[in-house]
């Protein structure tokens, strides 16, 4: 994670290539919004010779009205790594339309994909007008699963006969309303019309038993274990089926701070933890707001949009935030910040979103150019749609953790190559917001109360802070023997503060811990998290005041991989109290501390909370500071680290 200071960091030029496209673009699993194209405009743009390529989602043509799946018979005839019997083609095509049903029973969302048939590929699945659940894949194959769409980058006019997949058959036909198998052949055919880019055209999703990288895929709950090769298959179809509809990756990995487990479309899954394996065949509220969103019930008067019996209408359930977000620091909108609609009662999130409206320049031969923050990002706009209730709207940073911005979505992409994923997470906070405010963390709320209304102008405005992070990369997290009452630290040295602040006026606004869990389905809760005065003993060691702390937060709530904030009460007077101490002589050092709760851990490995570690083992990394200490008696005694940099940073900034 990158933690600038109040300075903007350089930017990229236009020498900078995301990828290359062409007339049908295979889109894969970059739900917090939409899988991402672009649309070809015919615009130049400043690059001599390129043109302009808009940004856009995609999805399925309601015409699509059925999304006709055909599964392959022809399993890959290399071995499964673990030696035991694979499923049987019935039980995975059972196991397929079960999990297409997790998306296809929603009642405010009227997509509808079904295992209508099999084909015999005995080669890989690709772009023929076949939507195809495979179990063959490459050789150099190395995830889970995937789900490439194809789909179009230009607004097309389809004619009787056309022949999209280039093999001789016509894939169009005026005779029909509905994409359907015309000639009983095995692959679809279209209905003429025009359709806009972003339609997707062929879908195909294949799962990974190759011997040397492969799974075992699993099919009933009771065979769920702890081996980190062995999948559950429903788990792993609903998430890739999800792509399969249109929906991008989430970052909502924690529902709350009671709950560890994720929305389905979050990037990773733990095929180490039963619990949240099988927590992934259940749609989460984010996962459902959004194929809801992209396939509204009752959104048309006809037609698969039209209301028939079970469905209800998506208005009547949800309703949208929308707003937009700009940068304090660089005075621009940001593309891709990750945006949170969190239940203010409950602490839940309910459902996410990812800024911006962006484009790209395309070179004659489909490479895809970064310009400027000026021309790429057209505006920082967010969407997400939620159900009736009121609300915190928080933003952060797409900066790697929990996920990078690789793993979202090409909006998300082009803000953290132009360093706009480089701030804290913050609240938005009403009249209040703006780059420096006195309390980022207090949260205005947001309502949402009428069928299908929407909460508009909720803009949110990143904050000018200064992270005081003593560390580089994360190397490590640990520490896997530490038991309750352990107790970590980091000190932040006096000096430090003042060369930053200069001996002006300031605020503290929170300390930052990189908290981690081995179980995703659990979450990193520590004993408490304390703000407090202390010393460098010169000797190794340090002496931590404990009995009179400035600040302390009890049953802390951490983030799984990721940075958690201990919001202060008042940033205003902490930071005079702190600028009079160290003025004074009566303030040496702050420290930063977590306490290990007491035991038994929760989660199938019964493991402690983590703290991100830095190794220093990096070529060009950041020394070891000998800020770091350890307590395993109570605070009596803590004793400095020589091989680690423990993750946790003071944020300051200056006075509104």
């Amino acid at each position: 994670m990158r933690l600038h200071g109040q300075s903007p960091v350089p930017r990229t030029t236009a020498a900078a290539t995301l990828a290359a496209l062409a007339l049908l673009v295979a889109s894969t699993g970059w739900a917090g919004g939409a899988l991402e194209t672009v649309k070809l405009t015919g615009n130049p743009t400043p690059i001599p010779g390129h043109q302009e390529a808009l940004v856009i989602g995609i999805r399925w043509d309601a015409r699509c009205d059925v999304i006709r799946y055909s599964m392959n018979t022809t399993l890959d005839p290399v071995p499964n790594p673990l030696g035991a019997p694979f499923l049987s083609v019935a039980a995975a095509s059972a196991a397929f339309q079960d999990s297409f049903d997790s998306w296809n029973d929603l009642t405010t969302s009227y997509i509808d994909m079904q295992v209508t048939g099999t084909t015999a590929n005995a080669g890989l699945a690709g772009f023929d007008m076949v939507n195809e659940l495979t179990f063959r894949t490459s050789a150099g194959f190395g995830a889970i699963a995937s789900s490439p769409s194809t789909s179009f980058i230009v607004d097309v006019n389809l004619v009787h006969g056309d022949d999209i997949d280039g093999d001789g058959d016509p894939d169009v036909s005026a005779a029909i309303a509905t994409c359907q198998d015309v000639d009983s052949d095995g692959d679809v055919e279209f209905p003429a019309g025009s359709y806009p880019a972003g339609t997707i055209l062929d879908n195909d999703v294949q799962y990974n038993t190759k011997a040397s990288n492969g799974f075992r895929f699993t099919v009933n709950p009771a065979d769920v274990d702890t081996v980190t090769r062995s999948v559950d298959l429903l788990t792993v179809a609903v998430h890739e089926f999800g792509h399969s509809h249109g929906l991008s990756h989430t970052l909502s990995n924690q529902i709350s701070g009671t709950d560890g487990t994720s929305a389905v479309m979050f990037p990773f899954i733990d095929t180490g933890d039963p619990a949240s394996e099988l927590a992934g065949r259940v749609l989460d509220t984010d996962d459902a707001a959004w194929s809801s969103f992209f396939y509204p019930e009752g959104s048309a008067a006809s037609g698969p949009g039209a209301l028939g019996p079970g469905d209800v209408a998506f208005g009547s359930v949800f309703g949208l935030i929308q707003g937009n977000v700009h940068h304090g620091v660089f005075d621009e909108p940001v593309a891709g910040a990750h945006v949170i609609a969190r239940n203010r009662t409950t602490g839940e999130v309910m459902s996410t979103g990812f800024s911006g409206t962006t484009r790209l320049s395309r070179s004659a031969t489909g490479g895809l150019f970064l310009v400027s923050p000026d021309w790429n990002i057209l505006d920082g706009a967010y969407t997400i749609p939620v159900p009736r209730g009121k609300y915190d709207v928080l933003v952060e940073a797409v900066d790697g953790l929990p996920a990078a911005s690789g793993n979202i979505s090409l909006t998300c992409q082009i803000g953290d190559i132009f360093g706009q994923q480089n701030f804290r997470e913050e609240a938005w906070n009403g009249a209040e917001e703006a780059a420096v405010e006195a309390k980022p963390s207090q949260a205005t709320p947001v309502v949402v109360n009428a069928s299908g209304s929407s909460s508009t102008g909720i803009g949110l405005v990143t904050n000018r802070q200064t992270a005081l992070a003593n560390f580089g990369n994360r190397n490590f997290v640990g520490f896997t023997g530490s038991g309750p009452g352990f107790l970590y630290a980091v000190r932040v040295p006096g000096s430090q503060i003042a060369a930053v602040t200069g001996g002006a006026e300031f605020l503290v606004h929170a300390a930052e811990f990189q908290t981690f869990v081995t179980d995703a389905s659990v979450v990193p809760v520590w004993a408490k998290a304390v703000l407090t005065t202390g010393q460098d003993n010169g000797d190794g060691t340090a002496t931590v005041d404990l009995a009179s702390p400035l600040e302390v937060a009890s049953g802390f709530v951490g983030q799984d991989n990721d940075f958690a904030p201990f919001y202060f009460f008042n940033p205003d007077s902490l930071g005079q109290a702190v600028k009079s101490g160290l003025d004074g002589g009566t303030i040496d050092s702050l420290f930063l501390v977590l306490e290990v709760p007491a035991g038994p851990f929760p989660g199938v490995s019964a493991a402690p909370p983590f703290i991100g570690l830095d190794g220093g083992v990096v070529p060009n990394d950041v020394p070891i500071h000998g800020l770091s200490f350890t307590s395993s008696d109570g605070g009596a005694t803590f004793v400095q680290s020589t091989t680690f940099n423990f993750m946790f940073s003071l944020v300051l900034s200056e006075k509104p």
